[in-house]
């Protein structure tokens, strides 16, 4: 890959289940010294684009967690343009787009600007809707994301970047840009894709994206806007799961690797009928590794949203999982791990219970061997899983201290046990209506194996 040491424009293209609109976008944007191309792909969808990849090799790509402002923000972090331009894969900019930037950089005073707005289709409803937003632009001054947006690289880093936000990250960063320079609103039309309001129906579509804009400026929080507009509900549970067909580490050494994997996905299987049994909340499945997401996805089906884990430890991965839900605009969320088959769903709606009135506080529930089984927050507190000794009996201690330093009030849940060993496998040998999957591996292997008494330290 070679990229130009110092291009006057970084376009970045932020990506997500847009493959083929991608391929065709990247055919429009020749290699030239005055640009580079960057796009931006979720981490758990990386690997549809690896044909891209190969095709365009003098595209820059990067991850970022799911979230377009985020996404573009990754993008910025490792651009190499005086000027950053944003640009939708469902978008085509006009042909002298690199003269309008160009142009905008020989311009001291200005800071940012945007194309004008046009939509890929005949229908007169769309001419309508590109002289309303030409007349928004004229009066308020105020361009959206599919107009291509553009800034100084060093404006859009004194003012912020896109901050991350879930929604409305495109007006956030122009409402900031303004407040720092001029913007400069070409003529030049880029062209947008129509399918969204052939979809949603022209009006409705219309109706809906004034409506967001209306509530935004009226001081609505972003993350409260994103959860409604993706119609999602106020509460989260969170399973955090390794692909169940890789392998992984165990206590179990009784048993070979088949049966071990007949096991991770009994567990995992009952697990998930334990989240899906509180139907007023979404159900959300974490999965480790991330290149497995997409075969996860193909096992839960559409009930359940399947996204990668981030971090190298424990406490990150946990501290990442927080923040990617309150991020999607979830008011609060709860983890729990893969491996509690027979849980009470009452213990998950008692830690919703505990999180209803939206206090900042966490809700614990206690295992039997020093850690935890569940844990639920209003807020991200990444402090709350920094520095524990993971894979000890000593995390529950380390956990609740951490709260208390945070001033975090603490509702402990009622102590239950996952499955960690052969010992916390008897209690499947005996019938029992829940956790079936988990109680028919039982039946079958433990029959075969000798439970021996796990050692907690050596004899000298």
């Amino acid at each position: 890959m070679k990229i130009s040491a110092d291009p006057v424009v970084s376009v970045i293209i932020p990506v997500w289940q847009d493959h083929d609109a991608l391929a065709e976008l990247l055919r429009t944007l020749p290699s030239h010294g005055n640009a580079e191309t960057i796009v931006v792909a979720t981490r758990d969808e990386a690997l549809r684009y690896r044909d891209l990849q190969d095709q365009f090799e003098s595209v820059h790509w990067v991850t970022a967690p799911r979230g377009r402002g985020g996404q573009m923000d990754a993008g910025a972090a490792v651009a190499h343009g005086r000027w950053l331009l944003f640009l939708h894969a469902d978008s085509r900019l006009p042909a002298d787009w690199l003269d309008v930037v160009i142009e905008a950089d020989r311009r001291p005073g200005i800071v940012g600007g945007a194309f004008r707005f046009a939509l890929d289709s005949r229908d007169w409803r769309a001419r309508v809707i590109e002289l309303g937003v030409r007349v928004r632009v004229a009066v308020f001054r105020l361009p959206y994301g599919d107009q291509a947006l553009f800034a100084r690289r060093s404006a859009f880093n004194i003012v912020g970047g896109f901050r991350g936000l879930p929604l409305m990250e495109d007006v956030d960063l122009v409402r900031r840009l303004k407040r720092y320079g001029r913007l400069h609103f070409d003529r030049a039309a880029v062209t947008t894709s129509a399918r969204r309001w052939e979809r949603d129906g022209w009006v409705r579509r219309s109706f809906g994206n004034l409506l967001l804009i209306a509530k935004y400026l009226a001081g609505v929080n972003p993350a409260l806007l994103a959860r409604r507009y993706h119609g999602r509900k106020p509460e989260a549970i969170v399973m955090m799961a390794r692909a169940p067909w890789t392998p992984g580490k165990t206590r179990l050494h009784a048993f070979d690797e088949m049966a071990h994997a007949d096991l991770r996905r009994a567990l995992f299987e009952d697990t998930l009928d334990v989240i899906r049994s509180i139907s007023a909340t979404d159900q959300i499945i974490a999965c480790e590794p991330a290149d497995e997401v997409r075969a996860m996805r193909q096992i839960v089906g559409s009930s359940c949203e399947v996204v990668s884990q981030r971090g190298t430890s424990l406490g990150d991965r946990l501290a990442h999982a927080f923040d990617d839900a309150f991020r999607r605009g979830y008011r609060s969320v709860i983890l729990i791990g893969s491996d509690l088959p027979d849980l009470p769903d009452r213990r998950l709606r008692a830690a919703l219970a505990s999180l209803a009135d939206g206090s900042d506080r966490v809700v614990i529930g206690p295992a039997l061997d020093g850690g935890y089984y569940l844990v639920g927050l209003n807020r991200p507190h990444p402090q709350l899983f920094h520095g524990s000794d993971w894979g000890t009996g000593h995390v529950l201690c380390q956990t609740l201290e951490r709260a208390a330093e945070l001033g975090l009030p603490i509702s402990r849940l009622e102590e239950w046990n996952d499955v960690d060993d052969l010992g916390d496998l008897e209690r499947f040998a005996q019938a029992g209506l829940s956790a079936p999957r988990t109680r028919e591996w039982a039946r079958r292997h433990l029959r075969a194996a000798s439970v021996q008494p796990e050692h907690t330290c050596q004899q000298g």
